[in-house]
């Protein structure tokens, strides 16, 4: 496969991007400098070798020396830990901080599909159910709330995380809700307004 056709192939696995857009990035990355390109190509190296994923959170952030073990949200003493916000990506969480949600995330890292037998191999089941664990433990957690879009794959997977997380609720003493329908049929939390968010989040139940 030569250079073109293999980066053309590469952006089509971005999310929300086809044939015809990863064609015109290609087309503007051979009109572009050669300087543009060898930008382009370092900034992606330095993304490998300056983030992590948060061990709370499991967020991508950028490291700040050798003790960047969990980011600037897990670690800031100003949050509520008693409030747990589950969300299916990176960008849900960076969404609802600007509709000034104060508590702590759990980073899901997608959504189960309707026909998946085992939904830990595509979702961070077991890693939620022991952080839920951790944080009731240390007497922390009131509340978690299911954050997940209004797709029929985001309610599938928020009625499975149901299933497992209400006997621990009951157990450990917390509160589960999910966002209230400030969300429309269909939407993704990424792409919600901020008072879209915060109507949804005043609403749960």
């Amino acid at each position: 496969m030569n250079p073109i056709e293999k980066l053309t192939d590469a952006f089509e696995h971005f999310p929300g991007i086809g044939p015809r857009q990863a064609r015109r990035f290609v087309q503007y990355l051979l009109a572009a400098s050669p300087a543009t390109r060898g930008e382009l190509s370092e900034t992606i190296q330095k993304l490998g070798a300056h983030t992590t994923q948060c061990k709370k959170c499991f967020r991508w952030f950028v490291k700040e020396g050798d003790k960047s073990n969990v980011c600037s949200v897990c670690g800031s003493s100003r949050r509520d830990e008693g409030l747990l916000f589950v969300v299916e990506k990176d960008a849900d969480m960076e969404n609802v901080e600007r509709s000034n949600f104060t508590g702590l995330y759990f980073v899901l890292g997608g959504t189960i599909p309707l026909a998946a037998e085992e939904p830990q191999k595509y979702v961070r089941v077991r890693e939620l159910i022991k952080r839920i664990e951790e944080d009731a433990a240390a007497n922390k957690l009131k509340e978690v709330i299911l954050g997940l879009s209004a797709t029929t794959e985001g309610d599938h997977t928020r009625l499975i995380l149901q299933e497992k997380l209400l006997p621990l609720s009951e157990g450990l003493n917390f509160k589960l809700s999910s966002l209230g329908r400030g969300l429309s049929t269909g939407s993704e939390l990424e792409y919600a307004d901020t008072d879209t968010i915060a109507s949804a989040l005043s609403s749960r139940g």
